[in-house]
């Protein structure tokens, strides 16, 4: 009898622990996701801190903490010439392009029929698309979060060999080689799909830019800045841009539109075909379905972010479930 209230002692405080447990997750989520998102920065960033700490300066090696200032010196500078330089005009065309998008849907020909419909879909996109740059603008603007991830990263970045040693001090024998093995393939991993991710933004962002240029388009550099950019979300974002390309190309006329349409299938035939497989070749590829159920998931524990982060997440944990199934296995 003493023994079946012993344990069901023990079961009541194992769930009050538990729902404590998740109660702080909840409390923390906020800083939690500020924590992953400086890791995952740092992660992204570790190559070229690499690359500085391999140069010599005066025919000394540079050391880390040199490395990674400079490292977050150039990656800051070339956001800030980003925005400052290259941002205002797409912000003009952008701006232009969202006050006339009810304007230009109504005008592509085979919605004409549909005019009912669209007065009550057009003010839903219009909340919607307001929603979305508001949520947008929001992240952007909240300063004191972009700082703090900032500064976590930077402490994160110069203290980093001494974090992966502390956590490899933590195992022994075999099983510390393959903490070893997994925190190299998790930095190499992260890293190669940030440099291939960065590239295939600029060749998406450009091609768009270009093509519709060339086809006469309006707003050729708005909507190149939301290819380039929406690449950074698989599947999803290449149908968004396409969509809002196509219509602001039926808008103009037919010709336009199917012209457009074009332009897209080729351009993401020669990702597909091209340059995914070289840019990415190092990462291990996701079908489809993983990447959607990993959209879903991200964006909706933490909205743009999540969907941001949901696929290096997804990953570091692809790489940690092989190695420990590899490891169970031996």
């Amino acid at each position: 009898m003493n023994k079946d209230i012993v344990i069901s002692i023990k079961t009541v405080v194992a769930t009050a622990l538990m729902f404590f447990g998740v109660y702080l997750l909840i409390r923390l989520g906020p800083l939690l996701l500020s924590v992953v998102i400086s890791l995952l920065v740092v992660l992204a960033l570790e190559p070229g801190v690499k690359f500085f700490k391999r140069t010599k300066f005066m025919n000394k090696p540079v050391p880390r903490s040199l490395a990674v200032g400079v490292t977050f010196l150039v990656t800051v500078v070339v956001i800030i010439l980003i925005l400052t330089v290259g941002l205002p005009p797409v912000v003009s065309q952008s701006q232009k392009l969202l006050v006339n998008l009810s304007g230009l849907v109504t005008k592509i020909p085979f919605l004409q029929q549909k005019e009912s419909v669209l007065k009550e879909l057009i003010p839903q996109i219009s909340s919607l698309s307001g929603n979305v740059l508001t949520v947008t603008f929001s992240i952007f603007s909240n300063f004191v979060t972009v700082i703090s991830v900032l500064f976590i990263s930077i402490y994160m970045s110069l203290d980093w060999e001494n974090i992966k040693r502390r956590f490899y001090s933590l195992f022994t024998g075999k099983t510390k080689d393959e903490m070893e093995k997994l925190v190299e393939e998790v930095e190499g991993n992260i890293g190669h799909w940030v440099k291939g991710q960065l590239l295939l933004m600029i060749v998406i962002g450009v091609s768009t830019f270009l093509g519709l240029l060339i086809l006469g388009v309006n707003y050729p550099l708005a909507i190149g800045l939301v290819a380039g950019l929406f690449e950074i979300v698989p599947v999803l974002g290449p149908v968004v841009t396409a969509v809002l390309a196509a219509t602001v190309g039926f808008a103009e006329s037919p010709v336009k539109g199917f012209a457009v349409i074009g332009l897209f299938v080729l351009i993401q035939q020669l990702e597909n075909n091209f340059l995914v497989p070289k840019v990415m070749q190092k990462v291990s590829g996701f079908s489809p379905l993983v990447i959607l159920l990993a959209l879903l998931i991200g964006s909706n524990f933490f909205g743009i972010v999540g969907a941001v982060i949901a696929i290096p997440i997804t990953m570091v944990l692809v790489v940690i479930v092989k190695h420990f199934l590899r490891y169970s296995n031996k």
